[in-house]
């Protein structure tokens, strides 16, 4: 029995001495120095001239590549990251990011995060690792209750602001050395990249170079000095000049496992300047004259009496209202009050052509919102527009997601839907955080993209439209509606939520 015993314990101590140096020849494959001294304009071949006068603009349609662009933005960045996002979550995508914007701060780049205080999903102690380090700092969005105080404190503080709690940052932003932008409607969590293996989005984000950039950074500007933003509060600043070294190689050793970030992912953001390069000479990729960036204030309605609208619902409704030809709407979450219901009939009367692409109840991961739809959804058509609900298993993800995507989580999870999209008469284009709802109406901060050229809404154009086919989506009508596909689960937390009012959902 010794004898086993001993055995046992040879071999156990062979194998962690393997698994050891294998280990770190997986972190050191993936920790060599980037050598490359040339700026993102330089290794992307932009043209200083039409950076300082145009704007480049390129949407990324693929959960992946998407990935891809943000995790080559952090390798190559040489100043600055400045990352705005409603979450980054404790998953693959979220360890795999941060490490990324580790390893730029290692390099001198000044790396700032901006959170939403309560639907940030990384644990407290992720969170005060990224604060602790020298070149990284991170602030919350409306906390509400300040950490470290009496319980008691807590909830007085958290009644007399009962009415704060509902207004979220739901802006979701990236800036890289003042030269690129990235806007859209992706956080950054395993869903909105094509990892979870249960549920994953169909999303889309654009993104920006030159010109518009500098106004995108005025807005992280514009949020970071808030009042409403604050420095992360878990952290003393006693333990912030501590460096957290041993959870940085933690998450690195994480990042580095091919199980975790495969070599061919990381060969792929290695090649992403070649990628570009084939897109931006495509139509894909346009230089465009009059693109704008709009972005709610921090303290969003907070000067309106009646706390309703903002610059991006004006700003958008304004859009809307002129529109003549035609409309095209993507939105996860559709939910229409008197105001918009007016707004869409007044379109169809002037012989305006309105199509609204929504998530049925089988694609939907929010049974709150999709309850505020349902309970409408009749008296939304009867405006005369076309609705759509994207089905669970869209024959467009064969397309969208990358071969080893879908080979590694197969095709029974669930594809959901939540792109925030628009196309107006065929030569203006939005794309953002906005959803068409009261929550991203009045509550939430917003921001968004305005592509005004028609070259650009065709290229739009010719994504969207594929996804209003039978293959991809049922069209609804006052006489057939696809919940009966939805399980039974769903049916009830659905019926269950029409307890809470629409225009907080």
């Amino acid at each position: 029995m010794y004898y086993r015993f001993l055995i046992l314990v040879v071999i156990f101590i062979t194998s962690c001495s393997k698994y050891s140096k294998s280990l770190k020849k997986d972190i050191s494959s993936c920790t060599t120095v980037n050598q490359n001294t040339s700026d993102i304009k330089s290794q992307l071949e932009l043209s200083e001239a039409q950076l300082k006068t145009k704007t480049g603009v390129v949407t990324l349609e693929e959960g992946r590549n998407s990935l891809i662009s943000r995790l080559w933005l952090c390798e190559n960045a040489k100043k600055t990251i400045n990352v705005q996002y409603y979450s980054i979550a404790k998953d693959n995508a979220g360890f795999i990011m941060c490490d990324y914007l580790i390893r730029a701060a290692d390099r001198g780049v000044k790396v700032r995060i901006l959170l939403d205080a309560l639907a940030r999903k990384m644990a407290i102690r992720e969170i005060q690792a990224l604060d602790s380090h020298e070149n990284i700092e991170v602030k919350v969005y409306n906390p509400i209750v300040q950490k470290g105080k009496r319980s008691y404190i807590r909830f007085i503080k958290t009644v007399r602001q009962i009415n704060r709690i509902d207004q979220r940052m739901h802006n979701k932003v990236m800036v890289v050395d003042d030269v690129v932008a990235i806007n859209g409607g992706r956080n950054i969590a395993d869903i909105y990249f094509d990892y979870d293996e249960h549920y994953n989005f169909r999303d889309r984000d654009i993104m920006i170079f030159g010109h518009e950039v500098a106004d995108v950074k005025k807005s992280f500007d514009q949020y970071w000095k808030d009042t409403l933003c604050v420095n992360y509060e878990f952290v003393t600043r006693k333990v912030k000049k501590k460096s957290n070294q041993k959870r940085f190689n933690q998450l690195h050793r994480y990042a580095c496992n091919t199980k975790n970030f495969s070599g061919e992912m990381r060969n792929k953001v290695a090649d992403f300047p070649n990628q570009f390069k084939s897109v931006h000479h495509s139509s894909e990729f346009l230089w465009a004259d009059n693109v704008s960036f709009v972005a709610d204030a921090p303290d969003k309605n907070g000067k309106r009496e009646e706390r309703i609208g903002s610059a991006c619902s004006d700003t958008l409704m304004a859009l809307l209202k002129q529109a003549k030809i035609s409309i095209d709407i993507e939105s996860p979450y559709l939910i229409t009050m008197d105001e918009g219901k007016e707004m869409l009939r007044d379109a169809v009367k002037r012989g305006v052509k309105v199509r609204i692409l929504t998530n049925s109840l089988c694609s939907t991961d929010n049974e709150n919102a999709f309850s505020g739809y349902r309970r409408d959804r009749n008296e939304t058509l009867e405006t005369g527009i076309d609705i759509y609900e994207f089905k669970p298993n869209a024959s467009v993800r064969e397309k969208l997601m990358s071969p080893e995507g879908i080979a590694a989580l197969g095709r029974k999870s669930v594809y959901g839907f939540h792109p925030k999209t628009m196309v107006i008469d065929h030569k203006i284009s939005v794309v953002g955080s906005y959803n068409f709802d009261p929550r991203s109406a009045n509550l939430n901060t917003e921001c968004v993209m305005i592509v005004r050229s028609a070259e650009f809404a065709k290229v739009l154009q010719k994504h969207i439209d594929p996804e209003f086919l039978p293959e991809n989506s049922w069209q609804t009508t006052k006489d057939f509606n696809p919940d009966s596909e939805a399980g039974m689960r769903k049916k009830w937390k659905a019926g269950s939520r029409r307890i809470f009012p629409k225009n907080k959902l």
